[in-house]
């Protein structure tokens, strides 16, 4: 009985720890923000793999947050006459450029200003994707763009390997999940209860990264 109820008490830790880490997490998440407006930078970087993110790192670039803008993770069978299309008709009809009417000329904007990046296929792999074409152009900063859920983990990878490079946070709030009232559904819980184990993963394998790193560093 003393051994059950022992790990009948690892459970409830372990239950409860899960919980308020969770908790803390999607209050992450939700209170998350766009920088305040005119804010610049040298450079913005969009992650793919979700709705909204795309169309809303072509939209800074136009307004002019930045001169360049890179598109890491992009599938080896796209390319910048490909992604101008979707982009094209992903946007409302009134931001883009017509021959009566100021907009955003996408195709335009491909041609002279932006970068694609195809060797990422992960969040570790994008940050080291960034890191180098800022690095390869001199850029001292970054926006990020990438769904709100994905944010935290994306940051502790970018701010990882950014070095002196300053990254800038801009959330996307895709319209598939309900963050402010996940616990009424179950599908946003899981989808967020997902998320939270790969930021943790994230964590924990930075800090052995780091441990290990330091062992190497001593005994060299």
């Amino acid at each position: 009985m003393t051994l059950l109820r022992r790990l009948l008490l690892v459970v409830l830790v372990f239950g409860l720890l899960l919980i308020g880490g969770l908790m803390r997490f999607v209050d992450t998440v939700a209170r998350q923000a766009e920088p305040p407006p005119g804010q610049r930078t040298d450079g913005i970087v969009v992650l793919t793999g979700g709705s909204g993110r795309l169309t809303t790192a072509i939209r800074l670039l136009d307004a002019g947050h930045a001169e360049r803008l890179l598109i890491s993770g992009v599938s080896t069978g796209a390319s910048k006459a490909t992604l101008a299309q979707s982009l094209t008709q992903a946007l409302p009809e009134h931001l883009l450029a017509r021959p009566e009417q100021p907009g955003i000329d996408v195709p335009a904007l491909m041609e002279c200003c932006v970068d694609l990046g195809f060797e990422a296929t992960d969040t570790a792999g994008n940050a080291a994707e960034a890191v180098a074409w800022a690095t390869g152009r001199e850029l001292h900063s970054l926006r990020l763009v990438t769904a709100n859920y994905h944010m935290p983990r994306a940051l502790v990878e970018f701010r990882r390997q950014a070095g002196s490079i300053t990254i800038l946070p801009h959330p996307v709030r895709p319209d598939f999940l309900r963050v402010e009232d996940w616990w009424r559904h179950r599908a946003d819980g899981f989808f967020l209860l997902g998320e939270y184990s790969k930021y943790v993963a994230a964590l924990i394998r930075m800090r052995i990264e780091d441990q290990i790193d330091g062992w190497l560093k001593a005994d060299s």
